[in-house]
């Protein structure tokens, strides 16, 4: 089959390479997001290595399901405290390949229902449905309004936040206040999307106000560690989903305005890369 691969200088280029033959459910792989995570690991991850995590995909019965590709055990001590992703269990991956490739293996299926391609969407929101519930409530900022921001906005609208949005590209914000959010204001809470604007958000919250990490920088940034300590600020940091906030995700997303992607053949992924980092592409989308 057909699938994205990491070259020994990790940098990515279409192969033919065997069919998964470990254990799972046989999943064809319908659809799969472009996560920048994944971006991250280009030029750095392992050779052999296929990349993907936000699957839509149809099993041999012809349902249409999602899957996770790290799952926590759900009874050790940092599960049940609620930092699931740094579970030991967790650190396994339960796909094999990932999802840029035309089929994979998955230990964990979660059906999709009606939700179709739109359903690669239902990781991250998961991520956001987790996250949310460290953020406390009242008038909170989300930094960066790019697709992951633009599902915070409606989160944290629809459980009765006043948003405050912040982007650098006017056409973010402008949507981002479509959906709902206003320009400034003082908040409770901050969400840091795009983690360039994280002394900006330690700067924007009250005294005693709480900052939500949501993505690791790309490079180093530097961190204003005297703001936190005079105002008393606390930090912490929130990634990936579990199985409870996938479910949630499930139902939740046919009640959003989800942004608009570019979906592009896996032929052409050094494309819908740069798309991506040039900021051309809300979200790119990958379809074997």
């Amino acid at each position: 089959m057909r699938a994205v691969v990491l070259d020994a200088d990790g940098l990515p280029g279409l192969a033919e390479v065997p069919d998964p033959d470990g254990p799972g459910d046989l999943v064809r792989v319908l659809a799969c997001g472009l996560c920048g995570s994944d971006v991250e690991k280009l030029g750095h991850g392992p050779a052999g290595a296929v990349l993907g995590h936000e699957i839509v995909g149809e099993l041999d019965t012809g349902e249409r399901v999602t899957v996770m590709h790290r799952v926590p055990c759900g009874t050790c001590e940092r599960c049940l405290a609620g930092h699931e992703s740094t579970c030991d269990e967790f650190q396994q991956l339960r796909i094999d390949p990932g999802g840029f490739a035309e089929r994979l293996r998955a230990t964990q299926t979660i059906p999709l229902g009606a939700i179709g391609l739109e359903g690669i969407w239902v990781e991250p929101l998961g991520c956001v449905l987790r996250a949310a519930e460290r953020v406390p409530r009242g008038r909170v900022l989300v930094v960066g309004c790019g697709a992951v921001g633009q599902l915070w906005v409606q989160v944290l609208l629809r459980r009765g936040d006043e948003v405050v949005a912040a982007d650098t590209r006017p056409e973010r914000l402008a949507q981002a206040l479509r959906l709902g959010a206003v320009a400034d204001g003082s908040v409770v809470a901050a969400v840091v999307t795009a983690p360039a604007g994280l002394n900006d958000a330690l700067a924007s919250v009250v005294p005693g106000g709480t900052v939500l990490v949501f993505a690791a920088p790309a490079e180093r940034v530097p961190f204003a560690l005297d703001t936190v300590y005079r105002r008393e600020l606390h930090v912490v940091g929130s990634r990936s989903a579990t199985h409870e906030s996938f479910k949630a995700a499930i139902a939740l997303l046919p009640e959003l305005d989800i942004p608009a992607a570019e979906v592009l053949p896996l032929e052409r992924f050094a494309e819908g890369v740069e798309l991506y980092r040039r900021g051309d592409a809300l979200k790119v989308v990958f379809t074997p």
